[in-house]
């Protein structure tokens, strides 16, 4: 599968969209009002799809050259062909105003048809809207094509396609960035990670693969040399996450706090190599953890170290509500005990009595 990644035309992959999300709301926006020639878009998105006032002006603004609503309807009515409903249409037009403004059956809905087929739903291309408000703007086959064809052929399947897409700008790509992608692939390759586990990778840190391939190999380096997680572990993958979201530095720091607590560095290590997501949490994440363990529940770092759910769970949705319900347990069994031992002499007493009235044992 991975060969592709030296076949595929990265030139034909352009620059990438450099624009950020634009919100349109009263809260958000300085007070816009509506001008003589921009009355009647305000008053077709409002009376079209709901806009409210503040929100429709600031949409307005945006597309001051439109002269009539005639193709604001057929824009409208793609998408409502393809299943959006207004609140999503809003939500496209309000990120994107210049949608608009779009040819719909030559502009619009060729791309509309790309991610129909992807299988991308309305929710998540209005979310894709929002991230890349010139989405629809760009090259049908110069950028969009090629490169939901190149992910098609390097994940294998149009789900996971999709899952990369709502977890970053996929189709946004320059060429640049999807040769250290190929890069960064054959390093992790080279390390003997399967392909299994390099497209899950892939797929779930999407922005770590976007690295410059000689800070990647660093990265892998240090984990394997530094940390001493083996490249052979099934932790090695989750020890190059953590490493490529905390600097060197931020992790050192980490090791003298649990140092401070009185852990050894093999206690360390060997934390470290059962979960290495105790590297990616930050200092006080550490700290409050290390205070509740050790000074308050007088845990060792013997037993800590293997207990690796701990350093995942929130301390204060799940660890000390769970313990108090722990406390409310024992303090039941203790009171349990008692209960049954007065009742136990209790009926000592009964059947002694008895049988000193029966006459028996004297």
């Amino acid at each position: 599968m991975f060969k592709i990644l030296h076949t595929i035309p990265f030139s034909c992959l352009r620059s990438p969209f450099r624009y950020s999300t634009t919100s349109f709301s009263s809260s958000s926006s300085p007070k816009i009002t509506a001008t003589p020639s921009t009355r009647f878009i305000v008053d077709y998105l409002i009376d079209s799809l709901g806009f409210h006032e503040d929100e429709a002006v600031a949409v307005s603004s945006k597309v001051p050259h439109l002269k009539s609503t005639a193709n604001s309807d057929l824009v409208v009515n793609l998408f409502k062909d393809y299943g959006l409903d207004d609140v999503q249409i809003r939500n496209i037009v309000s990120a994107a105003p210049r949608t608009l403004t779009l040819r719909p059956s030559k502009t619009l809905e060729p791309k509309l048809r790309v991610f129909r087929e992807l299988g991308l739903p309305g929710a998540d291309l209005v979310k894709l809207v929002k991230r890349n408000t010139y989405i629809f703007r760009k090259g049908l086959h110069t950028q969009l094509i090629p490169t939901v064809d190149y992910l098609r052929k390097l994940l294998g399947c149009d789900e996971k396609v999709v899952q990369m897409i709502n977890r970053s700008r996929w189709v946004l790509l320059p060429s640049k960035t999807l040769s250290r992608i190929s890069a960064n692939i054959s390093l992790l390759q080279k390390y003997g990670l399967c392909e299994e586990k390099i497209l899950k990778f892939l797929v779930t840190n999407p922005q770590y693969m976007k690295q410059a391939p000689d800070f990647f190999e660093s990265k892998l380096q240090y984990v394997e040399g530094k940390l001493g997680i083996s490249r052979d572990s099934s932790n090695f993958i989750h020890g190059l996450a953590a490493a490529l979201y905390r600097s060197e530095s931020d992790i050192e720091n980490n090791v003298q706090i649990f140092r401070s607590f009185g852990w050894s560095n093999l206690e360390i290590a060997t934390l470290f190599k059962a979960q290495p997501y105790c590297l990616s949490k930050s200092e006080a994440y550490i700290s409050d953890k290390l205070n509740f363990f050790m000074k308050e529940l007088k845990y060792t770092p013997c037993y800590l170290m293997g207990r690796t759910s701990f350093w995942t769970l929130s301390l204060e949705k799940r660890i000390k509500p769970r313990n108090e319900v722990l406390k409310i347990l024992k303090e039941k069994e203790k009171q349990n005990k008692l209960f049954i031992q007065k009742l136990i002499n209790s009926c000592q007493i009964e059947v002694w009595s008895s049988l000193q009235v029966a006459g028996v044992g004297l």
